[in-house]
Parts: C-alpha cells; structure tokens; sequence
C-alpha cells in the first residue's frame, strides 16, 4: 500500500513538472494533454476527504483565484453569441483546474521551486530548439528565421508570449546564480547570456520594460547579498538592455503599415485598440459586460467607425488584458482581476517572496499591451502561478528565493 501511494505521489508530482515543460514548446495540444494527466493524477493523488477539507478550509482564496472562470460560465446566461461564448468559456478552464490542484494539496516551497527550475530549463531547450531550425533553414537557403516574427512561427507561438517565458526564466537564472557552486554559476551565467540574445531576437517591445521592473523588483528582494561590484554590473547590465530598445532589429520591428500602405506607428495603434476599447465598454452593460461571447462583437465596428482598418480587417482584440475583461464582464470582471493580482502580490510581500512576485508583476505588465488571457499560451502560466502562490499559507515562511 505504501509502494502504490509513493508511485501515485511521483505521478502526480511528475505530472505538475509535466505541464510546465510543455508549456514552451510548439504544440498547444501538448500542454492541454499535460494538464489533463496531471486532473486525473491528481484524482488518484490522496483522500477525497483531505482534499476537501483543503477547499473548505481555504475557500474565500479558492473562490477568489478562480473567479474568471465562474464569471465566464455567469457570462454564458446573458451573452447572444453562444458558440463563441462556450469557446471562450472552455479557454478558461485552467482557472478552475489549477486553484483546486493547489488548493486542495500541499505544495512546500521546496516543490514550487523544482516547477520553476523545470519550466526555466524548458524554456532555455525550447529556444535552442529554435534557433537550429532556423539555422538549418539559413543554411539551406529557405529563409532567415532569426528575427521577431520568423522567429515565431518556428516557436510556433506568438513572440510575445514566448518573450514572457523567457523572462520568467531570466529571473529564476538570476534570483540564484549567486547561490550555486562554481560549475553551476557558470552554467547559469550561460543561460542568462543566451536568454538575453534570445530576447533581443525577439524583438519585444515591452519584454524590456518588464524586464527592467521585475528586475528592480529582484534587486531589492536580494539587495543584503549585492556588493557594490555586483551593482555596478546589474546598473551597466540595465542600459545595456535600455539600448536594445534602439538597435535596428527592435525598430524594424514597428515599421506596421496600414492596408493603404500608410505607415502607423506602434504607440499609434495601441492608442486606436484602447480608445476604441473604451468607447465600446461604455456602451456595454458597464456592470457586467458584453457576455462571454461578446465582448468583441462591437470592437469590430467600432474599430471601423474609428477609421482603424487594420483592426477590423484583422479582428484585433483591445491589446490590453483589463480593457478585455471589462469589455467581457464589465467592471465586474475587471475587479476581480485586480483583486486576485493584489492579492497574490500582498502574500508575496507578507512572505518576502520577491522572486515570485517579480514573475507576478512580469504577467501585469505584459496585460498592459498585450491581452494575454484570450489565448493559453497566457491563461495557464497566470492561472498556474496565481494558483499556486496563493494556496499557501500567510504564515509560511518558506520562501521562493
């Protein structure tokens, strides 16, 4: 009895590690498949009992870390378009599979610490990956692969989310070079080298003002350990990043044109998503929004009466993940999504754990360009982080670090 309750401990464990590899690489279907085995092993994993006592026990947090996916299924009463709203719907699942996982289990910090050393090694082959089969394509004459959107149909997933991944990865790498022996530092100095390379090939602009935030963030957290040589490094290591932003491959980058052929710059089509964003949530049911299926049907027109062709003629969503929830749910939603970053960010700073909190407010600043919870490549590492950063307990003093 003993042996089957360790195999189904080392399955079930295995098949959390299991999702956040898979999470990098190209294939969507693989990490849907992931999180499914790693449902059903969790079914398999300890007493139906415990677990729900788990919930109970911390349901107002349970409650609140899966509330998108129970405004989305609210939002399918009163949206008009019921095939579009039950594909969002089912996007938002994550949000439900991941707080009863973390919630009803034990998770120690020793633990979340493995998943993220996983998922940043697993982002570092990925990339590797990449960058062969660009190579062999440069090679052979099929093209030059090596930049922002080449680049991404090789990951086979949007740069922008991928640039995410990196930077997760850049932090781990970084929290904890300084804590490893001789051989390891150097490996993770190489890592970080090559995740900085990789990022400047991708070319996103706001990879480099999360970056700076977030690394800020971590510099403060581990500000005891710094020596002033080691400052002196992470300042020239900052400007460098800063005069990434002006190199060419990051310019050529926003040279976007509309379909007449007019050139429009990056700050200007952002400022056409928002504006007509906003337009359109005034006349949505400001409390509750549009529906679940609906939060873009009149963002189209809108994008048309504005004159932003481009947006209509490509159904381009709001670019800005809290413009998107209120046009879905309305000021509803959007509370929520505030409450539960805040919250997650409240208990990392109760618990100093400014590692996570840097991955944390690494995913906010991506929302505000970016709506990064309208495809999975964004849905699950937040659901996935916010789960399990909020399972834990206010007085553990196990830290992620």
């Amino acid at each position: 009895m003993s042996n089957l309750k360790n195999i189904r401990e080392q399955l079930f464990f295995g098949s959390l590690i299991l999702v956040v590899i898979t999470l990098s690489l190209s294939k969507y279907s693989l990490n849907t498949q992931s999180i499914i085995v790693c449902a059903f092993f969790w079914l398999l994993y300890g007493s139906f009992q415990e677990k729900f006592q788990n919930l109970k026990r911390n349901f107002l947090p349970f409650l609140l870390t899966s509330s998108l996916f129970w405004i989305s299924l609210i939002g399918l009463l009163y949206t008009e378009n019921m095939g579009e709203g039950l594909k969002n719907f089912q996007k938002q699942l994550p949000f439900l599979v991941f707080p009863l996982i973390f919630f009803s289990v034990e998770i120690t910090g020793k633990t979340k610490l493995i998943l993220l050393k996983y998922f940043s090694f697993g982002v570092v082959v990925s990339a590797t990956f990449a960058l062969l089969k660009a190579s062999y394509f440069k090679l052979n004459n099929f093209g030059d692969y090596f930049y922002y959107d080449k680049l991404g149909q090789l990951l086979d997933i949007h740069t922008t989310y991928f640039a995410m991944y990196v930077l997760i990865a850049l932090l781990y790498f970084a929290n904890f070079i300084s804590r490893k022996t001789l051989k390891k530092r150097v490996a993770y100095g190489l890592c970080i080298v090559f995740l900085l390379w990789f990022l400047y090939l991708l070319s996103v602009r706001v990879s480099i003002v999360a970056l700076i935030v977030s690394g800020m963030l971590l510099i403060y957290g581990n500000r005891k350990a710094i020596t002033s040589k080691t400052l002196f490094l992470l300042i020239g290591g900052v400007l460098l990043i800063v005069l990434f932003y002006f190199t060419p491959n990051f310019q050529k980058r926003f040279n976007a044109k509309t379909p007449e052929g007019i050139a429009i710059s990056d700050v200007d089509t952002r400022t056409a998503h928002w504006k007509s964003a906003l337009e359109v949530i005034e006349k949505n049911n400001i409390l509750f929004g549009a529906g679940t299926g609906d939060g873009h049907t009149i963002l189209y027109d809108q994008y048309l009466k504005n004159g932003f062709e481009t947006g209509y003629i490509y159904q381009y969503n709001a670019h800005n993940q809290f413009l998107e929830t209120a046009l879905y749910y309305g000021l509803l939603g959007l509370a929520l999504l505030i409450t539960l970053i805040l919250f997650v960010i409240r208990k990392c700073y109760l618990n100093e754990n400014y590692l996570a909190a840097a991955i944390l407010i690494t995913q906010v600043v991506f929302m505000i360009t970016e709506s990064t919870l309208e495809s999975q490549s964004g849905i699950v590492p937040f659901a996935y982080v916010t789960a399990i950063l909020a399972s834990g307990s206010l007085s553990d003093k196990i830290r992620i670090k």
